[in-house]
């Protein structure tokens, strides 16, 4: 059951970044830079697709939320700040959820880890 639970969580998880990531893309359509092609909303996905397989290893419910917030607000970043910048090689900042996400998800999962390991042990203790 609890294996159940955590592949529902993380399909939810995928499923509300690859919404999140096209709403995005429709929304930065209003700018004059904006990018014209649907596969970069696949794209801006990989890293909800990480969060996704870091739930079903078990991350709980508030760092699956950070995680989640953090990489909003960079896709959500990436996307107007190439959309309004003319210059030819503004398309690199759609690396940064990629790569800055990636590490902000590591940092979460790991002190999430710790305190979960940590939370066990009192609990055995005490």
């Amino acid at each position: 059951m609890k294996l159940r639970g955590r592949a529902v969580e993380a399909a939810a998880v995928l499923l509300l970044g690859v919404a999140f990531c096209f709403v995005m893309y429709w929304w930065q359509l209003r700018y004059e830079y904006a990018y014209h092609g649907l596969g970069l909303s696949l794209f801006m996905a990989i890293p909800f697709a990480g969060l996704a397989a870091m739930v079903a290893g078990g991350m709980s419910r508030i760092g699956t939320a950070l995680g989640w917030l953090a990489l909003a607000a960079l896709t959500g970043y990436a996307y107007v700040a190439v959309a309004k910048d003319p210059s030819s090689v503004a398309a690199v900042g759609y690396l940064a959820p990629l790569f800055v996400g990636t590490i902000v998800l590591s940092i979460i999962f790991a002190v999430d880890s710790i305190l979960r390991v940590r939370h066990r042990r009192s609990q055995r203790q005490g």
